[in-house]
Parts: C-alpha cells; structure tokens; sequence
C-alpha cells in the first residue's frame, strides 16, 4: 500500500478500531526497522500484517490486490 493511499482523507471520521489497527501497524513496521531487516523482509512482513489485519476488520481485498508474495 503506497503511502498516498494511507494519508487519503474520509468524508466521514475512521472508526476506532481501524485507526486502533492503523496505528499498531505503524507501530510493527518501526519495530521491524529497528531490527535491521532487509526492505524487502519488512515488506514481507508488513503485506502479511496488513492483509490479517483487513481480515480481522472484515472487509474485502481490493480489486487485483497482491494477497501472495514472491517466493
């Protein structure tokens, strides 16, 4: 997820739990960067972290969005 597409404003306020999320996923990704991964492994990681977190919110994938990585 671009970086543009996470700062995009609402026409109506986010619920709690999903600035709770988007606030916990910022707080995986620093940590991730603090270990001193590769990019490539935090990006990994953080599609994996994203993609359970949409599920656990309940909503769908977007269309032609990447659920799988490279091997």
């Amino acid at each position: 997820m671009a970086k543009s597409e996470r700062n995009m404003k609402l026409p109506f306020p986010k619920p709690p739990f999903d600035e709770f999320i988007e606030a916990r996923l910022k707080g995986f990704e620093e940590h991730l960067q603090s270990e001193r991964l590769k990019p490539s492994s935090i990006d990994q990681r953080m599609r994996g972290a994203r993609e359970f977190a949409t599920y656990l919110i309940g909503r769908p994938h977007r269309f032609r969005q990447q659920t799988k990585g490279k091997i």
